[in-house]
């Protein structure tokens, strides 16, 4: 794999590496720190902030002044790791689209496995009135998919560069394997602490009528995001494929820089036209 030409907005990107993978008391310790910190962080100043319990979750819910439905937006980590504040961040920004969104912290690598957090969420979007979007990034986005499959009335679908099925072959997943931010290698590690023995359906996505599915061009997630979305369009649904340029996984980590901003724009205006 040759130089990556990543965008000028995202170059401190391209030596982020993930150390702690196969350390799991380390994770853990990070974890605490993670959830104290983005607990501290704030949301956009015109969003309210509540907390409460559901479904055995903590919720962290954003509220804007005036509502048209409900927003899950479920974050990823590999499964692993809590909600940081970038995230929080940006669905703040997203509950500016007019939305209530709810933000839960779900049970994580190394203590909690498939399908214990896939439960929850699914109890979570089955109880929650006025539900018109499951959103997630990465690993959530598997989570918002296999959510959504367990609900009789399917919600629009907002995608992230997301993790789609276990142990993936594909060609990103065989180029992208010593990528920054996400690669191959820890992919494979991802799946194998988090499946176990627990089965995980078979993507469907018969019902979903409207869908929006961004990939990272660096990330070896980028051609089953992709796929995904082809697959998408072929049972019917409405779909929005946003390929960005120069990216790669977790790019909008970087949420504050002019080029991000765009690409959460996109975004919005998918969830502007529900």
């Amino acid at each position: 794999m040759g130089k990556l030409e990543l965008n000028k907005d995202l170059e401190v990107l391209r030596f982020f590496r993930w150390p702690l993978y196969g350390y799991p008391h380390a994770i853990l310790h990070l974890s605490r720190i993670m959830r104290i910190i983005t607990n501290l962080s704030s949301a956009l100043p015109e969003v309210k902030e509540e907390r409460m319990k559901l479904c055995k979750m903590n919720v962290t819910v954003l509220i804007p002044e005036n509502e048209r439905g409900t927003l899950i937006d479920i974050h990823g980590g590999a499964f692993a790791f809590p909600p940081v504040p970038y995230q929080k961040k940006i669905a703040s920004i997203y509950a500016t689209a007019g939305f209530r969104v709810l933000f839960p912290d779900y049970p994580l690598l190394p203590g909690h496995r498939h399908p214990e957090a896939l439960e929850l969420v699914a109890e979570l979007a089955e109880k929650t009135q006025d539900l018109k979007v499951l959103a997630g990034d990465s690993a959530g986005g598997f989570l918002a998919l296999q959510a959504a499959m367990a609900l009789s009335t399917k919600p629009a679908l907002m995608l992230l560069y997301p993790v789609i099925k276990p142990f993936a072959v594909n060609q990103s997943m065989a180029e992208f394997d010593d990528t920054p931010m996400w690669n191959s290698k820890l992919n494979s590690w991802m799946w194998r602490e988090y499946i176990h023995s627990g089965a995980v359906a078979d993507n469907s996505y018969k019902g979903i009528r409207k869908a929006f599915v961004e990939t990272a061009e660096f990330d070896p997630l980028r051609d089953e995001g992709r796929e995904a979305a082809e697959k998408m369009m072929e049972e019917g649904t409405d779909v929005v494929l946003s390929e960005t340029k120069g990216t790669v996984h977790g790019y909008d980590i970087l949420w504050k820089k002019q080029f991000v901003r765009e690409m959460i724009e996109r975004r919005l205006s998918f969830l502007r036209s529900l």
